[in-house]
């Protein structure tokens, strides 16, 4: 009866998460995907860096998930040159703050979600750029 109880405490943890997840990824697609993409597009199409880009440079950045998800939800909110962690900033110019167009509580979830699954290793965020280059 034990291991049951356990069994089905576990199954509802999953369920939840995956629940959550995909409220996550909804959220960010309403959002922010307007801007920052999650498929590849022509460099020219681009109105901001790439989402796994930005992922990128965060990882390269802080230390920590926390740092780095603090430094999400200031930034979404209070942008500002200094605190830009992308070197695109000169291509795309500083993001407008989102206030009033994100909750606080949203982007919380918004920044969780992407540093779980769009986090992007060295080697991706070079083959990435290889390709960008070759289509130019």
């Amino acid at each position: 009866m034990r291991v049951l109880s356990y069994l089905v405490v576990g199954v509802l943890v999953a369920s939840s998460s995956l629940v959550a997840s995909d409220m996550a990824e909804k959220l960010f697609v309403e959002k922010c995907a307007v801007c920052h993409s999650l498929q590849k597009k022509e460099f020219s199409e681009m109105v901001a860096p790439p989402a796994r880009g930005v992922m990128f440079h965060m990882n390269n950045a802080f230390s920590s998930k926390e740092k780095m998800k603090e430094h999400i939800v200031d930034f979404v909110m209070n942008p500002s040159e200094d605190k830009a962690i992308c070197k695109s900033i000169k291509r795309f110019g500083l993001m407008p703050s989102q206030k009033g167009a994100i909750s606080n509580n949203e982007l919380d979830i918004v920044a969780d979600w992407m540093i779980v699954n769009l986090s992007m290793s060295e080697a991706e965020h070079r083959a990435n750029q290889k390709k960008h280059q070759k289509s130019k």
